[in-house]
């Protein structure tokens, strides 16, 4: 699998929620929220995905890139 492409649909979904639950957190922050968010980035971190990579510095920026909300 390449570090930059074919991330999994599952990956970028979760990437997603990572973004949400930031700008969440950021607006509001609760406990609640908080904890919203860093178990999404638990969910994260330990995706299957990451061993599959060689480089996962450079696999998680373009995940980032993918995932990035749109300013639109």
């Amino acid at each position: 699998m390449s570090d930059t492409t074919d991330l999994p649909a599952d990956l970028l979904e979760l990437q997603h929620r990572w973004y949400a639950a930031e700008a969440a957190w950021t607006s509001d922050s609760t406990a609640e929220r908080r904890a919203a968010f860093a178990r999404v980035g638990t969910e994260l971190y330990a995706h299957p995905y990451w061993a599959t990579t060689g480089n996962r510095h450079k696999a998680g920026m373009a995940l980032k890139q993918a995932a990035r909300p749109s300013t639109a």
